[in-house]
């Protein structure tokens, strides 16, 4: 993983960098490894991306019909540390093309960013290559006959109901409270990361409702799949997504965090996977082009339109949740935008937008959730929508 690196900044929930520390000894960071290569904010001017040898073709704002002083404007807000140092990278990609890209002083292109809880949308996807594959019969598949190393904690008949398609869309009934601040030892994934076995951990959770019948977020659901990953593949998740999904699509640099038992964090506990946010743009991609990166297929198309679809329950804020995927729409410029969306925890963000063959990526540490991204999410629809 030469010159990709992960920054201290990007460490999420118990593993919280302090910022007292960065603030010493980031000036001496980013001299060593960026001289020369920050400009000041009020200088900040567009430039069309750097074509490189990653598959992506470039283009320019104006010519794909984004409004360019726009998008310029958020861009000098990004580069702002006084007012947005938590928003580390922003890119679009529109009609097929990379035509914005920038950074925070905090990081540089080939900089690794926590995926968080869009690694769970990344995890799924891999459920469904599996699938395509045959190493999975469909998404009816019982968890119990998935898992038969954790069959003691399946003998309970409401247990052996849970599918495949009940844990990616969180109705697997299980007893589980993601309700709390992931600080709180109430909180269901804190406690998993306590323990000394997660898999184990969110196998024996008890039943507390019909499986499939009620929405209740639930990360250690999708941290089971990688031991799915495991079991029907003889892989573990990491090494699955490397043969099928991140290498075919030219992906080499990424790092994955892993539980106390070696099993890659598929639900995106302490940050879970870790991209270039030309990277993440490229998972978009392939639910923006019916599975494919360059004409080849990656996942199936039937996969593609199945995995967004609306579950039972609404997830809220207007969103509404699939296999890992959420669905929504906002109203810009006067027009009802339909979209696809993966967010995680700190404000990681991956819009998709059909209609206008549209990708938005913005990679955040915000303390506080996602809210903080939301106002420049609007204002980049706005410049790339036009009236």
């Amino acid at each position: 993983m030469k010159n990709l690196r992960i920054e201290p900044k990007a460490i999420f929930k118990k593993k919280a960098f302090n910022k007292v520390i960065w603030a010493f000894l980031f000036p001496v960071f980013v001299f060593l490894s960026n001289a020369g290569s920050f400009s000041q904010t009020d200088d900040y001017v567009y430039q069309i991306p750097k074509k490189l040898n990653d598959g992506w073709e470039v283009s320019s704002l104006s010519d794909e019909g984004i409004d360019k002083e726009a998008i310029e404007e958020i861009s000098r807000l990004i580069r702002d540390i006084d007012r947005y140092e938590d928003v580390l990278s922003m890119l679009i990609v529109k009609n097929g093309k990379l035509v914005h890209e920038v950074y925070s002083p905090y990081c540089q292109r080939n900089t690794l960013h926590w995926m968080a809880s869009i690694t769970k949308t990344i995890t799924s996807t891999l459920i469904g290559i599996a699938v395509d594959k045959g190493f999975i019969k469909n998404v009816d598949t019982k968890l119990y006959e998935l898992l038969p190393q954790f069959a003691a904690h399946f003998k309970v008949p409401e247990k052996r109901k849970i599918a495949l398609k009940h844990i990616m869309t969180m109705t697997s009934g299980l007893e589980w409270n993601e309700r709390v601040s992931y600080n709180d030892p109430r909180n269901s994934e804190w406690q998993m990361v306590e323990s000394e076995d997660w898999m184990s951990y969110v196998a024996s959770r008890p039943v507390r409702d019909q499986p499939g019948k009620k929405f209740d977020y639930n990360t250690g659901g999708i941290h089971l799949l990688s031991a799915v990953i495991k079991s029907v593949s003889g892989l573990y998740a990491h090494q699955f997504a490397e043969k099928y999904l991140l290498h075919p699509m030219g992906i080499y640099g990424y790092q994955w965090n892993k539980d106390p038992m070696g099993y890659p964090c598929t639900g995106g506990t302490d940050g879970g996977l870790g991209l270039r946010t030309r990277d993440i743009a490229k998972f978009g991609w392939l639910f923006l082009k019916d599975g494919k990166w360059k004409g080849k297929e990656i996942v199936s198309e039937k996969w593609v339109k199945e995995a967004p679809k609306i579950s039972l329950t609404a997830h809220g804020r207007g969103r509404n949740y699939g296999f890992n995927w959420m669905t929504g729409s906002r109203v810009i410029n006067g027009k009802r935008l339909e979209y696809i969306a993966s967010f995680g925890y700190g404000g990681q963000t991956l819009y998709i937008v059909p209609e206008y063959d549209l990708i938005v990526v913005f990679t955040c540490e915000l303390a506080g959730g996602d809210s903080g991204v939301d106002d420049l999410v609007r204002r980049t629809f706005e410049a790339a929508i036009q009236k």
